[in-house]
């Protein structure tokens, strides 16, 4: 018997042999379109790194929550205390996030647009560089229109806790300063933010 990648064994009998007949006759790949994506393509390098340095610390935020509808964002911070906010996937194709909060008038949601490569909330001028300054922004605001972001009712993990108390401590700046092991700080610089 010939296994693939192999050269055949000159010593097997005729009766070992496998034949194996080509067809000429294979048709052509069919193509398919690009499937179409929830999120409009990229103007260029640096919009594809903001959105995805977004994407990457937003996952270990606790607080984003994805392809999460306006309707049940809205259910889950209806009973929560004013200023309790989230992130999720936004349901327009041109928008990657949406913040939705709960105001003293009820759940709310706000694009979180792209703008010359920052981020900016639909109807606000203050563009920010990175979507934690933005969200840090809103906290400190003298309004404080956010208060504390929604991690869901299950406990937080010791590990979280700790890493944003250190970089509320220390700074995110210092995090590298830190004499801790190089397997910590990875772990802080996963998300060095203290939201």
């Amino acid at each position: 018997m010939v296994h693939h990648n192999e050269p055949p064994d000159p010593s097997a009998s005729p009766q070992d042999a496998v034949s194996v007949s080509v067809s000429t006759d294979v048709p052509a790949p069919q193509t398919h379109p690009a499937p179409q994506t929830h999120f409009r393509p990229f103007r260029d390098v640096d919009e594809r790194s903001l959105v995805a340095s977004a994407t990457r610390f937003l996952g270990h935020s606790g607080f984003y929550w994805g392809p999460l509808d306006v309707d049940e964002a809205h259910a889950r911070l209806a009973s929560l205390p004013v200023g309790t906010f989230l992130i999720r996937d936004s349901m327009q194709t041109d928008v990657f996030f949406t913040l939705s909060y709960r105001s003293a008038d009820g759940p709310t949601s706000v694009r979180i647009l792209l703008k010359g490569c920052g981020f900016v909330l639909d109807g606000s001028k203050h563009v920010f560089p990175c979507l934690f300054e933005l969200l840090r922004f809103y906290m400190t605001f003298p309004k404080k229109s956010l208060k504390r972001p929604y991690r869901g009712s299950a406990p937080q993990k010791l590990q979280e806790l700790c890493r944003r108390a250190v970089v509320k401590t220390y700074g995110k700046e210092n995090l590298g300063k830190l004499p801790v092991s190089a397997v910590l700080k990875d772990f802080l610089q996963l998300y060095p933010f203290s939201i």
